[in-house]
């Protein structure tokens, strides 16, 4: 699943991936650096370089109030919980570019050698996203092992030529040609090798699948069981029963509304519900009754932040004890045979409530 789970901090694996990724691109500048530069120049470039992430980290969280100032300014706190997801990725990026025309304007450390640590960092940043990417995203699979080929192609050189001013430069990238040939040819073994060993794992074949559908399944609420079924009142006063909606891939989620991150937490759901509702996908929100202050709470709440999918009152507290909803929100993402696929204990933005069901039947 697309989702890593630390505590009750849910983190797409995808941005997980990047940090990672990120880690190793600094790692290969710093030593770049250390091993071509004096001490002290090397130490202002690499600080130039961490100024540059740091910031951009920044502008990644502080793009949610571009992308949605309305839901920012209703509840400030998703700032905290949320980020720009992958359109505020281009809006970091793009703040990085002009902090670094910048500091070669300042000219506090030398224009090319600025560039030349720059570009170590983006494109070892690049080979480790695409190889772990192809590793542990197992989705597009030649593209990310193509472009994680090319891409190391690059980064030889760059770490091979020693100036890119330099009037020998075409010259220089002849003599290393051979070298990076070689090595560029072990690496692709190399990561072909992993990615076969790794994507072959735990594979089941059609009628596999279709087999393990047809037995009786136990009852839990661990990934792979089937979920408890109840029945519920609306807040409407109607009753719902879980397995009615039996064919439809489910997010069940608990919270309550003194809850802030279930506060953040909602608009992204009604804009998720808004948009998948039609593609057979449900969205039951079951409200911890016997944690609210007030029950009289609720109804406002649900009208305040608009919406319009199933809200359920658990008045006996024995669902929320049944899913071990102990730290809200907790959400279950539920398949359509009714299984459960991934719990997550924390907030989740529309773009990861995107990924889990894309993933899952």
């Amino acid at each position: 699943m697309p989702v890593f789970q630390i505590g009750s901090l849910a983190i797409m694996v995808k941005w997980l991936i990047l940090g990672i990724a990120l880690l190793v691109g600094m790692l290969i500048s710093r030593f770049w650096l250390l091993g071509t530069q004096e001490k002290e120049i090397g130490k202002k470039a690499f600080g130039q370089l961490t100024n540059s992430i740091f910031i951009g980290f920044l502008a990644w969280k502080g793009s949610l109030l571009l992308l949605d100032p309305v839901l920012v300014l209703k509840n400030p706190l998703s700032l905290l919980y949320f980020t720009g997801g992958t359109k505020g990725i281009f809006i970091a990026i793009i703040i990085m570019v002009f902090y670094t025309i910048y500091q070669l304007k300042k000219q506090v450390i030398q224009p090319r050698l600025l560039i030349h640590s720059t570009l170590l960092l983006i494109l070892g940043t690049q080979v480790a996203y695409f190889v772990l990417a192809l590793l542990l995203l197992n989705q597009h699979d030649i593209f990310y092992f193509v472009t994680s080929i090319c891409t190391f192609l690059l980064l030889l050189v760059t770490l091979l030529i020693k100036d890119l001013q330099k009037v020998e430069f075409k010259k220089e990238v002849l003599s290393v040609n051979k070298k990076v040939a070689v090595i560029t040819a072990l690496f692709g073994l190399i990561v072909w090798t992993l990615y076969t060993n790794f994507s072959t794992e735990g594979m089941s074949s059609p009628m596999e699948t279709e087999q393990f559908r047809e037995v009786d399944l136990e009852v839990g609420i661990s990934e792979g069981q089937l979920a408890p079924d109840f029945i519920l009142q609306t807040i409407e006063g109607e009753e719902l029963q879980l397995s009615s909606l039996r064919g439809k891939k489910i997010i069940l989620n608990f919270w309550a509304t003194w809850c802030p991150p279930c506060k953040a937490e909602m608009p992204h759901m009604q804009r998720f519900y808004e948009e998948q509702n039609v593609n057979n996908i449900e969205v039951i929100a079951v409200n911890l009754t016997t944690a609210e202050k007030s029950t009289k709470d609720i109804a406002p709440f649900v009208e305040d932040y608009g919406l319009t999918f199933p809200i359920l009152l658990d008045e006996t507290g024995d669902i929320g004890n049944t899913y071990q909803a102990y730290t809200i929100p907790t959400s279950y993402v539920i398949d359509s045979y009714g299984i459960i696929q991934k719990k997550i204990v924390g907030p989740m933005d529309k773009e990861m409530m995107e990924e889990l069901i894309k993933n899952i039947k």
